[in-house]
Formats: structure tokens, sequence, C-alpha cells
């Protein structure tokens, strides 16, 4: 068990609705330090600033980042975790600088050394290297060292380069898809996460049945699906809606686009929920409501997307190309007189909404799928008259075809009244 004191285990239990446990979190840095010392790596800075995308930090600490607001994690080959969070208690002033250690809380930091925080912002220009700067306070006396990069994506051009300039006694590497060839292989644990959220979002979706109503407006079904999520736990996701008259496509789209649009009679009603889990998990389903009986090419691109769907389905096995499956896959649309995918395809799920391995075109993706991966893909045949979809999580066996997860019908249309 990672050393923590009683009064933080305890108030870890009572405050936090779901943690991740020690075994799980050691699991992740064991693998992590493996990983390491196969490319000689001394440390790892990891780099997160989003709630929807990357989650290194989530991953590495079991704590999430908030919105756009900084955190940076430094993660030593001996398995000493510092981190850096944007809220207040640093003093510029002292000298030699030293951690407040106030934020996060210590109950919510598990096998964490120091905590730092200090205020960086990305809209703050001037503050863009600030966590550089402790970053580099650091590690400038650690001697000669290499250093690997997670998530380089998420890190401002000011802060890589600042650690770049001044860390003169390291050498430096991209180690992202390490972490990614690590992190998309669920434990045991995780798959049981990630059930907790697909049942969420479940339970969502079938409630929307009883509902949706002619009258309200697309922001009301917005509303719904937000409050009945966090009722149920979750921390964070992304609602997508979209309706429209009777044989007429109905996308969805988010609050901005759309929302204002009143529901009536007949209309066809499109939602996709993208809700996580009160443990930070990801993963998202779609449904399809009619407000009476649907249109024949609703129910047309329907019966197509669910054709797509099962060739995708049987091809989610242990060790296939990602690459290859959405190559197949326009040629499957082709033979139907379909336009190519263009899009995303499918994608891993996780601590990140969208995570590798992916079916995207431009065949860059180097991960396998592999036992163990929570994956999920969002088949659509979309004409001017229809817009039909089927999305769900699945999980790829050792052997054999995935496990589909939902309960919810997401190929089937929703009758409503």
């Amino acid at each position: 068990m990672i050393n923590m004191s009683l009064e933080d285990r305890k108030l870890m239990k009572e405050l936090i609705i779901w943690s991740c446990s020690d075994q799980e979190l050691e699991r992740r840095w064991d693998a992590t330090v493996r990983a390491m010392e196969d490319k000689d790596i001394d440390y790892l800075v990891v780099a997160q600033r989003s709630d929807y995308l990357g989650q290194y930090v989530k991953w590495f600490t079991d704590m999430p980042t908030w919105d756009e607001y900084g955190a940076t994690v430094i993660f030593s080959r001996e398995k000493e975790i510092v981190t850096i969070y944007t809220w207040g208690g640093f003093d510029e002033e002292q000298q030699p600088w030293q951690p407040s250690n106030n934020f996060p809380e210590s109950y919510c930091c598990r096998g964490i050394a120091r905590r730092w925080s200090r205020g960086y912002f990305p809209s703050i220009n001037y503050t863009a290297h600030y966590d550089a700067e402790i970053v580099v306070h650091e590690l400038k006396d650690r001697g000669k060292i290499k250093v690997g990069i997670v998530g380089t994506a998420f890190m401002t051009v000011q802060c890589y380069e600042h650690i770049k300039a001044n860390l003169t006694n390291a050498e430096f590497v991209d180690f992202t898809d390490e972490i990614d060839s690590i992190k998309a292989v669920k434990s045991p644990e995780e798959l049981e996460m990630i059930r907790a959220v697909v049942k969420l979002q479940d339970e969502v979706l079938f409630g929307l049945r009883d509902f949706i109503k002619p009258g309200m407006r697309e922001i009301d079904i917005y509303a719904e699906m937000r409050h009945q999520s966090h009722k149920r736990g979750a921390e964070n996701g992304i609602f997508l809606v979209g309706s429209n008259s009777y044989n007429t496509a109905a996308p969805f789209y988010n609050e901005h686009f759309h929302s204002n649009r009143i529901i009536q009679k007949g209309d066809t009603v499109t939602v996709l929920n993208e809700a996580n889990c009160a443990n930070g998990m990801y993963g998202h389903v779609s449904a399809v409501y009619s407000l009476g009986k649907p249109s024949p090419a609703l129910v047309e691109n329907m019966k197509i997307s669910n054709e797509a769907r099962q060739f995708i389905t049987e091809r989610l096995v242990n060790g296939a190309d990602c690459n290859v499956i959405l190559d197949e896959y326009n040629t499957f649309l082709k033979g139907l007189g379909m336009p190519m995918e263009s899009r995303l395809l499918g994608h891993g799920q996780g601590y990140c909404l969208v995570e590798r391995p992916a079916m995207l075109p431009g065949r860059g993706e180097t991960i396998k799928l592999a036992a163990g991966m929570n994956f999920s893909y969002h088949p659509t045949i979309a004409t001017p008259e229809a817009f039909g979809i089927t999305c769900a999580n699945y999980f790829i066996k050792e052997e054999g075809p995935p496990e589909l997860v939902n309960t919810f019908p997401t190929g089937e249309i929703q009758i409503i009244g």
C-alpha cells in the first residue's frame, strides 16, 4: 500500500467518490519504469491541459486537470513524483524556491513527494513558462540526465523551449508513444471502471425516451443529459444533440450551433453521450429518437449503419491493424456507393475521450489492437434525408470477437409517442 497518513486515507475515502486502488497506481508506475529502463530514461516530464484529451496526469496520479488549467508531473525512474498545478501559494521572492505543498490537498495525493503550485495560464502569455521554471529548478542539479517528454501536444511552446534552453544537463526525447502503448491496454480494474461509465451513459439515454417531448428546445435535452450524468457521478463530459423535421437529416451539434430549435411532433432527435464517470474514465454511446413513425430514409440509413457496425466489429480482434480495418471499411462503403470515411472512425477510450489506437485517415497509427483495450467506433451514414449512426463501446478479447459493453440498443430507432 502507498504510504499515506491515516487521516488522509480516511478523507480520501469520505470525500472522493471513486479513487483507483493503490495497486492500480503502482501497476502503472512499475510498467512506466520498465519502459524507461528500456530507453535509459531518468525522468519524465508529463504535461496536461485538458479534461477530455490526454489525461496523462490523471493516469500517473489519479488526479485530474481542470478544464484548461495546467498540470505538470515529474516522474523519476525511482518513482519519485513531483506535481506542478495552477494554483496559489508560490513565493516568488523566496530563495531558494520551495514547494508550498498546499495543492492539491494531501488526501488527494498518493506517492507525491512535492506539490508545487503557481499561477500560470495559457491566456496570460507571460506566465506560459512558469511551470517550466519549476521543472528546471527540480532537475538542474541532478547531473547528466535523459528526460522523456510525455504529452508534447499539451505542452506550451514557451514551456518546452524554456526547459530545453535552461536544462543544459539533459538530453530530451519524446516518450509519449511509449506511455500511449501502456495506457491503451487496460487492467481488469480499469475495465470495471469503464463498465461503470458505460452503465451511466446507457441509463441517461434510456431516460431520454420518457423525457423528450414536442415543444421543448434542444438545450433542454443538453441540460437533462448533463443533469442526469452528474447525478450519477460524472465529473465532465461532452453532450451532442441534433434534431430536424421528418425526412430531413438530424446530425448532432454542440450547444452553440443548434440549441434553440424547438422539437416538433414527427421530428428525429440524435444524441451522443460522452460523459465520464466519477473515476475519470470515458466512453460514448449514440441514440436516435423518432417522435412518431420514422421516415423510410432514416430506417434505411440506420440499417446500413448497423451493417457497417457489424463489418467493423468482426475485425476488432487481438493484433488487428487499425489502418487495415479503415482501408477495408472504405472498400465496404465504396461497394455501397457511399463516400469514403474522412473523419475519425474509431478509437480507444479510457481517461481520454479519444485515445490510441485510432482508425484515422493518414495511416499513422502504429499501435495494434490488443486484448484489454476499450475501443469504440461510430459508423455514420448521412444523406440529406437522414442521419444514421451507431456508437458503442467494445472490449478487445484474447481470442474471438470483442465484448459489447453497452446495454442501450444504439442500433435501434427509439420511437417516442
